[in-house]
């Protein structure tokens, strides 16, 4: 059966963090997962990112409009993922078609038992700080539950290091303490697919003792977003 839908409103303030408000909790304003990982990012990713801002320029680009760019394409990829897990067989656009086929030939969807749902909100309020967000699916494989998220990337990228695919295990942490928080569900494996335009897809998938050590780092996400909160009440 399909999950019900929780009563979850995502705001977007223009230069300000998305956040989300429970109508059932209107009390409550609970942080975006993306705006937490975003704010307590480490120094080596914000000095990877500095980089690649520079690179953009040098090249005579402008790094917000690369941004804006990736973002509508990772948009317009996503929206055709929704369709082909939900087997409606959507046709393939030709702008997105590079992306779109690696998906297709990926072999995890073999061993795919079932989609449980897609796009679906999901929130906590029962830890350090109350957040939500947005997962692209929840899939059952091998008969364990499976939060899986789908990362787009640009042409002639590298794959994902270790440090990079983390920050997708802790998004995935966070999803899986709302899912267990809202609806009991134990979800027992993570994946990740990264899926390039010149290359075949690439699989980052957490389960066991990994999990734990990706809980451990959601923490410790959640208490550094805590501080920069107080601080910002304190000014």
């Amino acid at each position: 059966m399909p999950l019900a839908a929780l009563p979850l409103i995502q705001r977007n303030p223009v230069g300000q963090p998305r956040y989300y408000w429970n109508e059932d909790r209107p009390s409550l304003r609970y942080s975006s997962v993306t705006s937490i990982l975003s704010a307590t990012q480490s120094d080596a990713t914000r000095y990877a990112l500095k980089r690649w801002k520079q690179k953009i320029i040098a090249e005579g680009g402008d790094p917000e409009e690369t941004r804006q760019e990736a973002a509508r394409r990772g948009s317009r990829i996503h929206d055709w993922f929704e369709q082909f897990l939900l087997r409606q067989d959507p046709a393939v656009p030709d702008d997105i078609a590079p992306w779109c086929q690696r998906i297709q030939a990926s072999p995890l969807w073999g061993m795919m038992d079932h989609v449980v749902c897609t796009e679906h909100q999901v929130c906590s309020d029962q830890h350090l700080v109350p957040f939500a967000g947005t997962l692209d699916a929840l899939l059952k494989i091998n008969s364990e539950f499976c939060l899986f998220d789908l990362k787009t990337k640009a042409p002639n990228k590298s794959k994902p290091s270790k440090q990079i695919s983390n920050e997708a295990m802790c998004q995935l942490q966070a999803y899986r303490l709302g899912l267990k928080e809202n609806y009991g569900i134990e979800v027992t494996r993570f994946m990740a697919l990264y899926v390039f335009p010149d290359q075949p897809a690439f699989l980052v998938s957490a389960a066991g003792d990994d999990l734990q050590a990706h809980e451990t780092h959601w923490t410790n996400r959640m208490h550094a977003y805590k501080v920069i909160q107080e601080c910002a009440v304190a000014v």
